[in-house]
């Protein structure tokens, strides 16, 4: 089992109009097309325990920053990083950066 998911939060860099995670119910939001789709899974799993159900997420040729930046979604997924690697990551001007606990897999009782 890969345990490299557990301890992650999704970096969610989402544009001004966006004032929370719920905000992004029933939108798409860009995702970069080198994740998995266990990973996705994860990602909107945590989106809608963060209040946003119903999110869709979408790859693309470019990057998800780019789709964000170019208006082509509200939001955008730009990591799957460790809590300690959220917390430095920069604020972008004009945009609100949400950090989505990833919830660790299950996994049988450890003896």
């Amino acid at each position: 089992m890969d345990a490299s998911l557990d301890a992650l939060v999704a970096v969610l860099v989402a544009g001004p109009n966006v004032k929370s995670v719920s905000d992004l119910t029933g939108k798409t939001i860009a995702i970069d097309d080198r994740y998995s789709e266990s990973s996705i899974s994860r990602v909107r799993t945590a989106m809608a325990a963060a209040g946003a159900p119903d999110v869709q997420l979408s790859k693309g040729q470019t990057t998800a920053i780019s789709r964000l930046v170019g208006k082509e979604v509200p939001a955008a997924v730009v990591g799957l990083v460790s809590t300690r690697a959220a917390d430095g990551f920069p604020e972008i001007a004009r945009y609100k950066t949400f950090q989505i606990p990833l919830k660790p897999r299950s996994s049988p009782a450890e003896p």
